[in-house]
C-alpha cells in the first residue's frame, strides 16, 4: 500500500538535532518516570551529550507541605530530586546531567525545560504518578508529544503495569487490520 504524502516542501520540519543539543526527561517519582530517567541516561551516554533532569510541581503533590510556607516546599521537593530521584546518576562518571524543579505543571515544565536548553528531544514515561485512566498513555505523557515541536521518545509501561495490553499481540484483528 502507497500512500501519496504530496511534495516533500510542504511537509514541516522536525526540530533541527544538533550535535550537543541535550536531552530532557521528565519525573515524578514513578516506576515508569525512573525507567525513562535511566533509557535517558544511557542515550546521553551514547550520543556524549548532557541530561537535564525536570520535575515540576504545583499546589497539589505527592510530597511536601505549603503550609511551612514556598521555601520549605521548594527545599522538600530538591531534596527528593537530589537524594532519591536523581540517585541512580551518581555513579555514572562519564554522564554529564543536570536536575532542574520548576513551577507549574508537568507538561508545561518539561516543554518550557526543552525549550530553554534546546533539547534535541524528549524522553517521558507512558503513565507516571497521576491517576490517568487513559489505557495507552498518561496524561502528561499525551500532552507532552502532542504540544512538543521536538522529537518526544515515550517509554512504554512495564509488563505488569495496569495500563499494559500486551503488545501487538493481545491486539488481535486491531493490528491485522492496520
Amino acid at each position: 500500500m502507497t500512500t501519496d504524502v504530496g511534495d516533500e516542501s510542504e511537509i514541516e520540519p522536525v526540530h533541527q538535532l544538533m550535535p550537543g543539543n541535550p536531552i530532557v526527561v521528565g519525573i515524578d517519582g514513578s516506576n515508569e518516570a525512573r525507567r525513562g530517567l535511566l533509557f535517558a541516561a544511557d542515550l546521553a551516554e551514547m550520543l556524549d551529550t548532557d541530561l537535564v533532569v525536570v520535575h515540576a510541581y504545583g499546589l497539589v503533590g505527592s510530597f511536601g507541605d505549603w503550609r511551612n510556607g514556598v521555601d520549605e516546599r521548594e527545599r522538600q521537593v530538591n531534596a527528593v530530586m537530589e537524594k532519591e530521584w536523581c540517585a541512580p546518576l551518581a555513579d555514572r562518571g562519564a554522564l554529564k546531567w543536570t536536575w532542574r524543579c520548576v513551577q507549574g505543571n508537568a507538561v508545561g515544565g518539561v516543554l518550557r525545560t526543552a525549550d530553554d536548553v534546546d533539547a534535541g528531544f524528549i524522553v517521558v514515561g507512558s503513565h507516571g504518578a497521576g491517576n490517568s485512566a487513559a489505557p495507552l498513555l498518561g496524561s502528561t505523557s499525551h500532552f507532552v508529544v502532542r504540544n512538543s515541536h521536538r522529537p518526544v521518545i515515550v517509554i512504554p509501561p512495564t509488563d505488569n503495569h495496569p495500563h499494559r495490553r500486551g503488545g501487538a499481540g493481545a491486539m488481535g484483528d486491531a493490528v491485522a487490520d492496520a
